[in-house]
């Protein structure tokens, strides 16, 4: 396992802030899609699920065909990113940070970017053999499927 850090080790160990987690980061690639998706990779509206063999397929899909939103994602991330978000409207800028695990790869380069503009520190370890775990968010009328590829997470 080969693995590498992704920011300047001197930034987290000088965080001053107000609020750490650590977990699974995933990034999440929300699109609105038709039923047509779901049936394709047998998927159930408003359902969240793990993603087998036969998921792989949908998130280079979902970022090919789609105009994918990109989100800073995974259950422990959220709830830092809407932290700082309640944070920020108190005038409490770089409150919060978040450590997890990503692959060395483009996904993993555009999650990073995502809690940045949500203005977390992240400190990612990065696996160079194992790609970045992601979501697919499929958005029909209003109500959303999730498939989850948990990977470096």
């Amino acid at each position: 396992l080969h693995l590498s850090t992704s920011i300047n080790k001197n930034i987290m160990s000088c965080f001053n802030g107000l609020l750490m987690g650590m977990g699974n980061p995933l990034l999440d690639i929300s699109a609105e899609v038709g039923q047509d998706m779901l049936d394709k990779y047998d998927v159930k509206l408003d359902s969240a699920i793990l993603a087998e063999d036969k998921h792989q397929p949908i998130y280079k899909e979902l970022v090919d065909s789609y105009n994918p939103q990109y989100i800073a994602g995974g259950a422990t991330q959220n709830s830092i990113r809407v932290a700082q978000w309640m944070l920020k409207s108190d005038g409490l800028n770089d409150a919060t940070a978040y450590m997890g695990c990503v692959g060395k790869d483009e996904f993993g380069e555009t999650l990073a970017k995502c809690a940045k503009e949500d203005g977390v520190l992240t400190h990612y370890m990065q696996d160079e053999t194992t790609p970045t775990g992601t979501c697919a968010v499929l958005i029909k009328d209003g109500e959303r499927s999730l498939v989850a590829n948990l990977a470096a997470a």
